[in-house]
């Protein structure tokens, strides 16, 4: 079974967003992704658009599992 958790690297570690269910030892694969950039603000076509942050931080969230559902996916046909 393949399983992702997210985390954060940090002082040369990493920190991991929740306690994994595994009680033996198992590889891992560490992807680093890109930093995550907040909108400051939106101007142009867009200055009166109002921007739905949870809808945005759920759907980063989404984007995310589906890109390491891709990546785990990868990983087991040997792409």
């Amino acid at each position: 079974m393949n399983y992702a958790i997210e985390g954060i690297y940090k002082n040369g570690k990493v920190e991991l967003v929740e306690t994994p269910v595994f009680h033996k030892p198992v590889e891992v694969l560490v992807v680093f992704l890109e930093n995550k950039r907040k909108i400051i603000k939106l101007g142009g076509l867009f200055s009166d658009f109002t921007v739905d942050y949870e809808g945005l931080g759920q759907d980063l969230k989404e984007l995310s599992r589906n890109s390491s559902a891709h990546i785990l996916d990868e990983s087991e046909s040997g792409i």
